[in-house]
């Protein structure tokens, strides 16, 4: 299998194949990420693609579900990713579904008929990262789209019948907007109706432009209890049917999960008991970064 540097996948894509289809990132300019700094984008020729899938395929019927890396694959052509469908299902017969990381500039890039013809070739549950619900949080992240393009994304997605999962941040508008941040991202959240909300905290990574930007005083990071805290105003507001909420991040101080609406009560109280095992010490400090964070379960 081919796999240039570092190939990243949601926790809940752990029994899925990995096929690259991209390396690095075609955005790589958000003010928070360092995931793919080293690695130019590229994108994997055709014939690379079958050379995986016929090896995956010596295997046997293992999965039946694919997912596509590195990157942002979703911003592959309709063209290409119809072909890579159809490689997929020659040598993969048993597999469902096909997803992958995607930007909000990914699914403008295609038409309602194109996602739905996506949609017919097995295309579901790719992980967008909204991040945020907040316009002045996306430009100072540098997302690079608006929430008026985002609401255009998701429209064309639901209409197509194209299922797909959301990435919340929360902490990313600072310690002084909590309240106003968390309602924010319910909102947009809400009115997208995904079948998955992946929320996890702002955490600062090394070599990121927000290291920087946090160093030289002009982003202020919230604290442990910030994160909880916000996560649990985000979490009220939801109004949402069948989609799971998946706060199981190394990065979460409170590990939860859950289908929504049915377990909402159930995770909120999960929250704010966790927010009462830490002392006051540590929910008024920023959480370390890396391996070092400990976390509670």
């Amino acid at each position: 299998m081919h796999y240039t540097g570092p190939t990243y996948r949601p926790p809940y894509e752990a029994e899925s194949l990995l096929l690259q289809v991209t390396a690095g990132c075609s955005h790589n300019k958000c003010t928070f990420c360092s995931m793919y700094q080293d690695v130019p984008f590229e994108v994997s020729p055709i014939e690379e693609i079958e050379e995986d899938l016929i090896q995956a395929a010596r295997y046997g019927d293992f999965c039946d579900r694919v997912f596509l890396v590195n990157g942002d694959a979703f911003c592959l052509s309709f063209e290409r990713l119809a072909e890579i469908a159809e490689l997929v299902h020659r040598y993969l017969p048993r597999v469902e579904s096909i997803g992958g990381y995607a930007s909000i500039n990914n699914v403008l890039t295609k038409s309602e008929d194109e996602l739905r013809e996506l949609t017919r070739l097995g295309y579901a549950d790719f992980n967008i990262g909204l991040e945020s619900g907040l316009d002045d949080v996306l430009a100072y992240m540098n997302k690079g789209y608006t929430l008026s393009q985002a609401r255009e994304a998701f429209a064309r997605l639901n209409a197509a019948g194209m299922p797909f999962n959301l990435n919340i941040i929360t902490a990313a508008a600072g310690p002084n907007r909590i309240v106003e941040h968390a309602a924010a991202n319910a909102a947009i959240v809400n009115e997208a109706s995904p079948t998955l909300i992946f929320v996890s905290p702002l955490h600062v990574d090394p070599g990121a432009r927000l290291e920087q930007l946090v160093a030289e005083g002009d982003f202020e990071e919230c604290v442990l209890g910030d994160y909880i805290t916000e996560e649990i105003e985000f979490l009220k507001r939801l109004d949402v049917q069948d989609c799971v909420f998946f706060g199981l991040h190394v990065s979460n101080p409170v590990r939860v999960a859950g289908l929504l609406p049915r377990d909402k009560e159930r995770l909120v109280q999960e929250l704010e008991l966790g927010y009462g095992r830490f002392s006051d010490w540590q929910l008024e400090k920023v959480p370390p970064k890396g391996s070092e964070g400990r976390m509670i379960g």
